[in-house]
């Protein structure tokens, strides 16, 4: 069930009440919830009332408050509804913890497609960056029907050795800049985003291997 927007409403009923009275008629406040997809139970977060909804795709090891929190926060709410959600295993929708099955990024894909369907969005725009970039491309080219506009940055087509190179070299957490490092392990805790990391850069070491095979 989504989760209503309990200002706007009382501004509609003081409204109607005091026709005079200028209130604004679309929701500011960043509310939560929780809904099971695809057997998983997704936690998301929604503002804002426009009749264009845009969803928040994060990237690994992300969730919509880590990652979009300025645009959660500043997106036009009069003209956007915005969600930002937290992939299984990411974020508030854990559990279950996160694994890496070779379609992951389909599988990312159809949890998003499917959550906004549950949310009663006919159709939406994506805005993802990074691994949420390219679960908004695979979302895009799935279910074409469904969504309105695209938005993505820092997404890969395919992976090369340069990017293994750079994934390996910061597979160690403990290595990052604490910046880097303590949202995500505040939001984790050590072990999980330690393993969780270093699951992701082998599950991008088998894209690369597959893609490899299927070069030669």
């Amino acid at each position: 069930m989504a989760v209503r927007c309990v200002g706007t409403l009382l501004r509609r009923v003081w409204r109607a009440w005091q026709p005079g009275t200028a209130a604004l008629s679309y929701c500011t406040e960043i509310t939560s919830g929780r809904i099971q997809v695809n057997g998983v139970d997704l936690h998301y977060q929604r503002t804002g009332s426009g009749e264009h909804a845009v969803l928040l795709l994060p990237g690994a090891l992300g969730s919509s408050q880590t990652d979009f929190g300025p645009q959660l926060k500043l997106l036009d709410k009069k003209a956007f509804t915005v969600i930002g959600w937290d992939p299984r295993g990411y974020g508030r929708s854990i559990p279950p913890a996160r694994d890496y099955p070779e379609d992951f990024f389909s599988r990312d894909a159809t949890d998003a497609v499917n959550l906004m369907q549950a949310l009663h969005f006919k159709r939406f725009s994506l805005l993802g960056w990074s691994d949420g970039g390219i679960t908004a491309l695979v979302a895009a080219g799935s279910y074409p029907l469904l969504i309105n506009k695209l938005i993505v940055w820092g997404a890969n087509a395919y992976v090369t050795e340069e990017d293994l190179a750079l994934y390996n070299a910061v597979k160690d957490v403990s290595k990052w800049s604490p910046g880097m490092r303590k949202p995500l392990e505040d939001l984790y805790g050590i072990n999980y985003l330690t393993s969780t990391f270093s699951t992701w850069v082998d599950a991008m070491t088998n894209i690369f291997q597959k893609f490899d095979v299927v070069q030669r």
